[in-house]
C-alpha cells in the first residue's frame, strides 16, 4: 500500500486548478497566459493520476483473491512511482523555458540545432517576476508548500547583464531569501 493520500492530493490539486483558472482571467500578457495554461494542463495530469490512485484504492477493498485486487495493488505501486519520479523528483517542473545542462561534461543542449555544445556560462535561466505572471508565482509557491510538487517559471537570458535581479521570495519557514 502506498503512503500517498490520493484523496487529499486530489482535493488540493483540484482547488489549485480552480484558483489558476480564476487567476488567468486577470492576465494581461501572452507570457502570463501561457504559464497559466501550462500549469492548468499539468494540474490536470496530476488530478488524473490521483483519480487513478483512488480507483485502485477502491479496488483494494475487494476480495484478496480477485484479479482486480491483484491488479489494483500493482497499479498503486506504479502510481506512487510515477508521482515520485515525474512530479517530486530532482528539481522543478518548467512552465516556460528550461535549459538542459550536462554538468559532468560542461555541455548544454542546443534545442534548435539538436546537438550538444560547450557551456560557457551563457545562457542562464532568469525567474519571471510575479507581476509579469499576474500573480501566478504566489500560487506556484503555495502548491510547492502544500503538495511538494515544484514548478518553475523562468526565461532564458543569453546575456547575464540583461537578467533582472532575483526577486525576494519568503521561504516557507518565514526566512527571507534572495
Amino acid at each position: 500500500m502506498s503512503d500517498i493520500d490520493h484523496l487529499s492530493l486530489l482535493a488540493s490539486f483540484s482547488g489549485f486548478k480552480v484558483r489558476v483558472l480564476a487567476n488567468r482571467l486577470g492576465c494581461d500578457s501572452g507570457l502570463a497566459r501561457t504559464a497559466h495554461d501550462r500549469l492548468i494542463a499539468k494540474l490536470g495530469d496530476l488530478i488524473s493520476l490521483m483519480r487513478e490512485g483512488l480507483s485502485a484504492e477502491r479496488d483494494l477493498l475487494l476480495d484478496e483473491t480477485s484479479e482486480r485486487y491483484q491488479h489494483a495493488a500493482e497499479q498503486i505501486y506504479w502510481i506512487a512511482e510515477e508521482f515520485a519520479h515525474r512530479w517530486l523528483a530532482d528539481g522543478r517542473i518548467p512552465l516556460l523555458d528550461d535549459l538542459i545542462i550536462d554538468w559532468a561534461t560542461r555541455e548544454i543542449l542546443d534545442i534548435h540545432a539538436r546537438r550538444w555544445r560547450p557551456y560557457d556560462g551563457s545562457p542562464v535561466l532568469d525567474d519571471v517576476s510575479d507581476a509579469e505572471l499576474c500573480g501566478l508565482r504566489r500560487i506556484i509557491d503555495e502548491i510547492a508548500a502544500e503538495t511538494g510538487v515544484r514548478f518553475s517559471a523562468c526565461r532564458i537570458v543569453y546575456d547575464a547583464s540583461d537578467a533582472a535581479p532575483p526577486y525576494e521570495r519568503p521561504l516557507f519557514d518565514g526566512v527571507e531569501m534572495l
